[in-house]
């Protein structure tokens, strides 16, 4: 499989951070100063948000390569603490959390491979992660980053590691735009420090919808 493609291991977070761009490693703790303004807002507005029915691309564009990486698919959330990826192209490949445990299936081999998530932080943490980007938990990320606002209209965050963050090594930024509506993300880029560049834009998102038991199924 080609480097940068949208795969979610389950085994490990270096692994993880190779196919989305991010391994946020998360301490749950009191933000130690207040989020911008702006930001609680649309905090407060994504708290109404029950369900996420979205499809996505991600173009990753790689410092070493003169051509990006597009990748297309879906994901369902269903806030705290339930979310399914879903990549069609150019490989087939699903992952499914629902709240400690994991389930991948690759397309590839044709294999699903179902985990605990008890008695794996790491993965544990990029869950919560995971949870807090497309759940709209922006307070939850104060510990670890400065908050930076980039624009108003639709407005922007940067989120930028602090230096003693463990994302740090990894991260120079990831920025968070909204939609016009406020009610949820339009795209997440993620610049890292080898050079290359992750974006994530999100297409026909439907907000509160039911989602069928049948929507979680591969």
């Amino acid at each position: 499989m080609a480097r940068g493609m949208i795969r979610f291991p389950v085994l490990s977070c270096g692994r993880l951070a190779l196919v989305l761009g991010l391994c946020f490693p998360v301490a749950i703790r009191a933000a130690p100063e207040p989020v911008p303004d702006v930001l609680g807002r649309m905090e407060k507005t994504m708290s109404g948000v029950k369900t996420v029915k979205t499809r996505f691309v991600q173009e990753k564009k790689m410092a070493l390569f003169n051509h990006p990486l597009v990748t297309r698919g879906s994901i369902l959330v269903e806030p705290p603490s339930r979310l399914l990826w879903r990549v069609d192209s150019p490989m087939r490949y699903v992952l499914s959390i629902q709240d400690q445990q994991a389930k991948q299936w690759d397309g590839e081999t044709g294999k699903t491979q179902t985990m605990s998530l008890d008695g794996n932080p790491v993965f544990s943490a990029v869950t919560e992660q995971l949870n807090a980007w497309f759940g709209g938990r922006y307070a939850l990320l104060a510990q670890d980053y400065d908050i930076v606002p980039r624009a108003t209209s639709p407005a922007a965050f940067a989120f930028v590691p602090r230096p003693d963050s463990p994302s740090a090594k990894m991260l120079k930024s990831v920025t968070v735009t909204f939609r016009e509506d406020e009610r949820y993300i339009a795209s997440i880029r993620i610049d890292d420090r080898s050079g290359d560049v992750t974006t994530l834009t999100f297409e026909d998102t439907e907000i509160n919808v039911d989602l069928p038991p049948e929507e979680w199924e591969f």
